[in-house]
């Protein structure tokens, strides 16, 4: 007889950063959570993950002008641009993604 556990939080948001690329809020609605314990999640999994998984994180980008914030280490979105001072901004994005190793053998 074998014994199922349940997963984490944790485990499930890693199974489903691992199908496609999701915003903190997308994944706090779809867990039924608060924003900001969808946030400390990802910053735990974040120091976590290791190889030969790699965790993508795809900037916060303003709709106006098309501004990156690429150096932004929050999960959270920008409350506005710093070029165009616009609020428009598509909120950060992060994927799992499964990494090959580059030994040749």
């Amino acid at each position: 007889m074998e014994l199922e556990f349940e997963k984490t939080r944790r485990q499930h948001i890693i199974d489903l950063l691992q199908l496609k690329s999701w915003s903190v809020y997308e994944l706090a609605k779809e867990l039924d959570v608060e924003v900001n314990t969808v946030v400390n999640d990802l910053e735990h999994i974040k120091r976590s993950i290791s190889f030969p998984y790699k965790m993508n994180i795809f900037p916060p980008e303003c709709t106006n002008c098309g501004f990156k914030f690429k150096d932004r280490s929050k999960f959270t979105k920008p409350s506005r641009c710093p070029r165009c001072k616009g609020e428009r901004i598509i909120p950060l994005m992060v994927k799992i993604d499964f990494v090959k190793s580059t030994k040749r053998q």
